[in-house]
């Protein structure tokens, strides 16, 4: 039987890694250095799949006070807002690339979707002793 913490990061750790795994396939099927291997909107669709998981987890966890259910909302929507601002200023690079910083936006997607992934870890883990 798969637990629910596997089955959280199979459906959705690996589905929001697909933009990533198809650009590095692509990156590497290429012979044109125009495929970029990472790029930041692959990272914050993988954070944004991952926050959309865990407000629709919340809904079926056991988590009894609401003072942490509001607080884990918020910090999902928070999050949410992070990855729309950072997918904004990953589309106005591509307009405009002397406008914004490029090279920055990369690394801190890639750490704003480790935070997230472990956030959603975590929360499955806390969560799972609770109900034993």
């Amino acid at each position: 039987m798969i637990s629910p913490n596997n089955k959280w990061l199979i459906h959705t750790l690996l589905i929001g890694l697909i933009p990533v795994f198809s650009r590095l396939l692509t990156w590497a099927a290429t012979t044109s250095v125009t495929v970029t291997p990472l790029a930041a909107a692959d990272f914050i669709t993988l954070g944004l799949v991952v926050h959309i998981a865990i407000l629709n987890e919340m809904e079926h966890l056991a988590i009894r006070e609401p003072a942490i259910k509001a607080l884990l909302n918020g910090l999902s929507i928070l999050f949410i807002t992070c990855y729309g601002t950072l997918y904004a200023l990953t589309t106005l690079s591509d307009r405009n690339p002397e406008l914004i910083n490029a090279p920055f936006v990369l690394p801190i997607s890639i750490v704003f979707c480790t935070g997230s992934a472990a956030c959603g870890l975590t929360l499955f883990q806390i969560s799972k002793r609770r109900l034993q």
